[in-house]
């Protein structure tokens, strides 16, 4: 038998339906000022048709009525999926509203853009806490010379062809979907092509295109090393974004009907979940001992290249340890107290980035300002969150995993 909801409470949903039509037509018009805005859209192409070039001002003000009209909704029965449900249009239209004001010159220091846009401020640390992580990592590389030449060199080996890219990484791929889907019953018509192109800021990027469709595009600018075929496998697809997007669509927008959910902003909260689920679901799909047994037995030999593995991953365990200089260097740049060349030289010195990852590095930097705190303090939220008490079981891991998909939670929702 269908249920249907008491009066209040439809007639509560109905406002919100109203409103969270509003916002996506808002969305589409900001992304009119910033083409990267809009990440993905499957909603009525009939709105994006209509959308129209407005002025900053005018949009900065009909996101003020939003939010204002928002808070006027009384949610009397206090039913916990509205009461979600508000909090995340509340969250990303406050967000909206910040970008605006970004856009039109007003920009703030990094912390103050973290909190603005992405509902979050990650942990602070200084140059010297990374210094214990370059000694170990002194003693586990071979050669002489500077420690990012070392890192480089040693590398080196472990950089799969260029012509064997497609197979290698597409086998990653395949096993990432089997082991997910183990989990999580995944749409029968979901898939996703692979696409490789070159002279991008980044290193793998989803777009997500709705119908359970994803394109999952590769940059060929840097060597592509074995670990990152699973790394960016899990993160581009499965668990990650191509599941992220696909189970809101299942079950907001086609399910409940939530509309807002059928726009993604890249500069907004849900992207804190989004990058920091894709850069934990690895850790969910497969142990660490898993990883090297998958690489060193099925990667490696697709590859057609050969090396000690599993001093590889000693070595990048103590390397992932620098994580968060990725936010430092990020901070100093964006908040004026270092130059481009100052953050380059950072990164090679204490990141043991090779001069052209450095160089691609700062680019995004300075186009994407304080989004990096997305994946580092995206991920180890998602893992405190998706681990809490301790003692969780796999199944359990997964269950709570799966969840935060399904119903996404803004920062300041799940990291207290």
């Amino acid at each position: 038998m269908e249920t249907t909801l008491p009066t209040a409470t439809q007639s509560e949903n109905e406002r919100l339906n109203e409103l969270a039509q509003s916002y996506v037509k808002l969305v589409l018009a900001v992304g009119m000022h910033d083409p990267f805005y809009v990440d993905a859209y499957y909603g009525p192409e009939l709105w994006r048709k209509e959308c129209q070039l407005v002025s900053l001002s005018l949009l900065d003000l009909d996101a003020k009525r939003l939010l204002c009209e928002l808070d006027g909704v009384a949610l009397v029965n206090v039913d916990a999926k509205l009461v979600s449900r508000h909090t995340f249009l509340r969250t990303q239209l406050a967000s909206v509203g910040y970008f605006i004001r970004h856009l039109q010159g007003k920009r703030g220091s990094f912390d103050v853009e973290s909190i603005g846009l992405y509902d979050a401020q990650a942990n602070k640390f200084s140059l010297e806490y990374f210094d214990s992580s370059l000694v170990e990592m002194d003693g586990l590389l071979p050669g002489k010379g500077s420690l990012a030449e070392r890192f480089e060199a040693f590398r080196a080996c472990f950089i799969v062809p260029q012509n064997r890219v497609p197979q290698v990484f597409e086998a990653a791929v395949e096993k990432a979907r089997v082991l997910t889907g183990v989990h999580i019953r995944l749409p029968e018509n979901e898939s996703f092509s692979i696409e490789f192109v070159n002279d991008k800021i980044w290193t793998a990027y989803n777009w997500y295109q709705g119908n359970y469709q994803s394109l999952i595009q590769l940059n060929q600018d840097q060597p592509l090393y074995i670990e990152r075929c699973l790394e960016l496998a899990s993160h581009e697809g499965y668990p990650g974004h191509h599941v992220f997007n696909l189970l809101q669509e299942q079950d907001l927008v086609r399910g409940a009907r939530w509309i807002e959910y059928a726009i993604y902003p890249l500069y907004s909260p849900i992207s804190f979940l989004s990058e920091g689920s894709a850069n934990y679901g690895l850790r969910l799909i497969m142990s660490e001992d898993e990883v090297v047994e998958f690489e060193r037995d099925s990667l490696m030999p697709l590859a057609g290249i050969d090396g000690d593995i599993e001093h590889y991953h000693r070595v990048l365990t103590c390397y992932k340890k620098l994580a968060y200089l990725d936010n430092l260097v990020c901070e100093q740049l964006t908040d004026g107290h270092i130059s481009v060349s100052d953050a380059e030289c950072l990164l090679i010195n204490y990141g043991l980035y090779s001069e052209s990852r450095a160089r691609q590095r700062v680019k995004f930097y300075l186009s994407n300002r304080a989004y990096v705190i997305n994946y580092n303090h995206g991920e180890e939220s998602v893992a405190r969150w998706v681990e809490r008490g301790g003692n969780a079981t796999a199944v359990e891991r997964w269950k709570r995993f799966e969840a935060l998909l399904r119903r996404p939670l803004s920062a300041s929702q799940f990291t207290t």
